[in-house]
């Protein structure tokens, strides 16, 4: 709630800072570039996109072949109406909600062709009739000044699309203030129970070609890019912009609206190049979390005393990687001698019986809050002889900071404290685990590191609160999640099964 208050903060001071100049939504929605020099057009942005680019090397004439051609990356979606613009010198040009800036995909793509070497190539793409599928077209992108509202069946399809893992890319192309506040709503209207969230200057997308760091707005300059999120699983599923993008892709700019803000074309297309880096990273990610399969009661039916994986549900964005618990209880039942059912529960820490549990999971990606209630009953549970194991999903700051805050809340008198690599847990569990694996980006990071890292918090005299700073979940899923700073698959799965087995036997 906090994260969707900033966000409709940052709106309504947008709407404020611009009534003064604009008497409505219209005003951003006028012809981006210079004025036409020839024969009038009667559009700018009509019913379909314009040409690709020729080739950079025109093909022989005896040449009968033809390359096939990139699959689609990105769909601009057709959406909204138009207004008829009228220059100084008489002429008119019609500009389209959807189609502002016409070639800006396509430039975006250029040079995802010259810099990364992918080629792929952008479609108009209506609503109406659009089967929500990512295989087909992984990115659909909305680009605009006006209001967005959308029918409830566009909803509803946009929707299917996202939990099926698709992206979906908002641009408030001129800065609107208009659109960037009406995309906020419409997602909050498709996915009511997802957050908003300000993505952290760690996060892989911010880093996956270039580290847009520090960029430039017409307004500021070097400051830090700004995007606001909605995460399903430990993927970013959609991101809205409240600067513009397109204009400084095509290298052009919004000159006839002089309240626009919008990035300068090299940071559009730095950023612009991470958004699409990251949209075919995840892509894999995305389509794990869409068919990741839960167990269920029956699973529990062997046994009358399963083991139960009981997943704490936060105000953050708590559930990660939704398949990842499922696939290391498999790799416990199959690979350790103890026979047990296993199962997978959600628990509210205020409301739900902590006491059925032998153990809680507790993983997230963002900040988060503990109440009181929650607080004290964590605190109970814990002083009782249960333990918590924490998981820092692709092991950023912003949650590794809640996670050192909460927990204060629960034991104000003692702090976290490393683990030895002597300590029980590595050394007699089912697995020995002295040395260990981790991903690309954490070893670019800490060269140096080869044990596994976990910190913990001791209840009369015993390790009960247990901490991983590394991503573990991200593993047990088995898919790649570039720039996560966790564990490889087969030692997340090991340290896992050790972390439950210590739970379960201490």
């Amino acid at each position: 709630m906090k994260q969707r208050l900033i966000c409709g903060g940052l709106a309504a001071l947008l709407l404020g800072t611009t009534a003064a100049y604009a008497a409505s939504e219209d005003d951003f929605l006028k012809p981006v570039g210079l004025p036409p020099k020839a024969k009038p057009q009667m559009r700018q942005g009509g019913e379909a996109l314009p040409p690709l680019p020729l080739p950079a090397t025109p093909l022989r004439r005896s040449e009968k072949k033809r390359p096939p051609s990139p699959s689609t990356l990105i769909g601009k979606v057709i959406w909204g109406s138009y207004l008829d613009y009228t220059w100084e010198n008489g002429m008119i040009t019609r500009v389209f909600d959807w189609n502002m800036v016409p070639a800006d995909c396509q430039s975006l793509l250029r040079a995802c062709y010259q810099h990364l070497n992918m080629d792929y190539k952008v479609e108009a793409t209506p609503l109406d009739g659009f089967n929500a599928t990512p295989a087909e077209i992984p990115v659909l992108y909305f680009s605009g000044g006006r209001s967005l509202n959308f029918s409830d069946t566009e909803r509803e399809t946009l929707r299917r699309y996202l939990l099926s893992g698709g992206m979906v890319w908002f641009d408030s192309v001129v800065g609107s203030p208009f659109f960037y506040k009406s995309a906020l709503t419409e997602l909050s209207r498709m996915l009511p129970e997802a957050q908003i969230r300000r993505l952290p200057e760690d996060h892989p997308l911010f880093h996956m070609v270039d580290d847009t760091v520090k960029l430039s707005i017409k307004s500021k300059q070097e400051m830090f890019p700004v995007l606001d999120a909605v995460y399903i699983g430990s993927r970013v599923a959609a991101i809205v912009s409240p600067y513009g993008l397109g204009a400084g892709w095509d290298n052009t700019a919004p000159e006839l609206i002089k309240q626009a803000d919008y990035y300068d074309s090299p940071s559009a297309l730095r950023l612009g190049l991470n958004l699409v880096a990251y949209a075919m990273g995840y892509f894999r990610v995305g389509q794990a979390h869409a068919k990741a399969q839960l167990y269920s009661d029956e699973d529990a039916q062997a046994n009358a005393d399963p083991v139960v994986f009981a997943h704490i549900r936060t105000s953050g964005v708590w559930n990660t990687e939704p398949g990842g618990a499922n696939n290391l209880l498999r790799f416990m039942k199959k690979n350790l001698s103890v026979r047990a059912a296993y199962l997978t529960r959600t628990v509210k820490l205020d409301t739900d019986p902590l006491a059925d549990y032998s153990f809680l999971y507790l993983s997230g990606i963002s900040d988060f809050h503990f109440d009181e209630a929650e607080a004290r009953a964590l605190r109970g549970y814990l002083a009782g002889g249960g333990f918590l194991i924490i998981d820092n999903s692709l092991g950023l700051d912003e949650f590794g900071r809640a996670v050192y805050r909460e927990m204060k809340k629960v034991f104000p008198s003692t702090d976290f404290a490393k683990m030895p690599t002597e300590h029980a847990l590595f050394t007699q569990g089912p697995f020995t685990l002295d040395r260990v694996r981790y991903t690309l980006a954490a070893r670019a990071k800490y060269p140096a590191l080869a044990a596994p890292v976990l910190e913990c918090i001791q209840i009369d005299g015993q390790a009960r609160v247990l901490y991983s700073p590394f991503d573990m979940a991200a593993g047990w899923q088995g898919d790649d999640h570039p720039l996560a700073y966790g564990y490889e698959t087969g030692d997340a799965l090991r340290l896992g099964a050790n972390l439950i087995t210590y739970c379960l036997t201490h």
